[in-house]
């Protein structure tokens, strides 16, 4: 496998933060790490990952899935020839206990890009301050996320992932 450059920006990291800023702190916890540029989904986001050897895809968590403006623009993506991918996410419940429910938050977005023929090499989730529908009522769960613990995994993660490629 051929080893990142990430002096040469070959990270790109696509992120639909919506509400609060949540998944935006998360990329650029992954995008400090390890040498990425963070984009919002668009036409410079698509010339962006068109030829980086990492791209980085994520948003809050919306009724089960990423944001449709992400999704979009995963389906937008010039086919990856086996590139690499990874998978982020923030949601008020986390993965974890989504998991355990039985839902796949990623799955719509992983099942994209693996159609556009990219190899997802990780996922990363973590929670984050969500006042999206019902929770607004009870003034939002997961207050305070993420927080350092979890830009540390965030960053963490992103190390990790340039190991292994």
């Amino acid at each position: 496998m051929q080893a990142l450059n990430v002096a040469s920006g070959d990270i790109v990291i696509v992120c639909a933060s919506v509400h609060h800023g949540n998944t935006r702190r998360v990329a650029e916890a992954m995008a400090a790490a390890s040498g990425g540029h963070v984009y919002e989904p668009g036409d410079e986001a698509l010339r962006a990952a068109g030829d980086c050897a990492l791209l980085g895809i994520g948003s809050g968590i919306y009724f089960g899935h990423h944001h449709t403006s992400l999704l979009a623009f995963a389906g937008a993506l010039e086919a990856g020839r086996n590139r690499s991918a990874f998978i982020f996410s923030t949601s008020g419940t986390g993965d974890r206990l989504a998991r355990l429910a039985g839902r796949d938050y990623h799955q719509s977005l992983r099942t994209i890009l693996c159609n556009r023929r990219f190899r997802v090499e990780g996922e990363f989730s973590c929670r984050g301050y969500d006042t999206y529908a019902p929770w607004r009522i009870f003034g939002g769960f997961a207050r305070g996320h993420p927080d350092m613990n979890d830009l540390q995994n965030a960053r963490t993660f992103m190390l990790s992932l340039g190991r292994g490629i």
